[in-house]
């Protein structure tokens, strides 16, 4: 369930914070917020404490202080999404320190059948389509309708500016698969989360010895169209910077047909991200109940 606050009112108003408050400030502010949070939703706190313990092994105090630091992290991820949003979209560029893996968007882009640029709830996920779309990269991305057609348009504005597309799915959108079929069939570039389905519409995957939920879009699309999946993460450094990352393609299993190779290839999109999870747990902001079961 969507927190009440995550309406257009409140995305402005956070906006016009943002833009008014210097980093130390909105690092405060952020602190605040996580502790906030914690305090007012104790429940929430224990299902990303749970996530937590699964993917770290860690318990009692050093547990508690990973899911304060990851809270905040969010929090402050969100003070970042708003610096750069509305009529301040281009100021993406100044939270990104490093750039790496660039060359396998461009080998993907040469083989001219589509690339399909896969992330999860991992750094901050909205920056990445931005920046590359600033590196001329045309990109459209897929995404959830909002709770509101106005707020709907308002995050579909800021990333028009830019040139990115976007695609809406789910229920109400019976045409949203044909639309992502085309954009790769032109040789497109298509950016989207894997890592939190809609219900109905995912596969069981193994990860951190738990059974979890993965999105098959981006295997069944690489199927019919033997488009490229490319990994791509943006992860805030101890600089308060991001590093925007591509990873080398997703190795699919081919076969004729796509019953066959699904459970596998989504099971390797998994055992990517896990990887990277274990490396950024305190980034990770999957906060809605993952595993069959948990650990406390």
């Amino acid at each position: 369930m969507r927190s009440p606050l995550y309406k257009l009112s409140t995305f402005k108003a956070a906006y016009v914070v943002t833009q008014l408050c210097p980093s130390p400030v909105l690092d405060r502010i952020a602190h605040f917020l996580a502790w906030w949070t914690l305090r007012s939703a104790p429940e929430c706190g224990a299902m990303i404490r749970q996530n937590l313990a699964v993917v770290t092994g860690l318990k009692g105090k050093a547990l508690d202080e990973l899911t304060k630091k990851n809270v905040r992290n969010f929090c402050r991820m969100l003070g970042d999404y708003f610096l750069c949003s509305g009529s301040q979209v281009r100021r993406a560029r100044e939270l990104v320190n490093t750039w790496a893996g660039l060359q396998h968007l461009e080998a993907a882009k040469a083989k001219g059948k589509g690339t399909i640029l896969i992330t999860g709830h991992l750094g901050h996920w909205e920056l990445g389509g931005l920046l590359l779309a600033m590196q001329g990269l045309p990109m459209t991305v897929v995404t959830l309708p909002e709770p509101s057609a106005e707020l709907m348009e308002w995050r579909e504005a800021c990333r028009r500016q830019l040139g990115v597309k976007t695609i809406a799915v789910g229920p109400g959108h019976d045409f949203a698969f044909v639309e992502m079929l085309r954009t790769l069939r032109n040789n497109g570039c298509l950016a989207m989360l894997v890592d939190r389905p809609y219900s109905g519409s995912g596969q069981q995957v193994n990860q951190f010895g738990q059974e979890t939920q993965y999105s098959t879009a981006a295997t069944m699309l690489a199927h019919h169209t033997g488009a490229t999946i490319v990994p791509a993460f943006v992860i805030r450094d101890d600089n308060g910077k991001y590093c925007a990352t591509a990873h080398p393609p997703v190795e699919l299993a081919v076969a004729k047909e796509m019953r066959d190779v699904l459970p596998i290839n989504t099971q390797r999109i998994a055992d990517v991200f896990e990887s990277l999870i274990r490396k950024h747990p305190e980034q990770w902001y999957n906060y809605v109940p993952l595993f069959s079961s948990a650990v406390s």
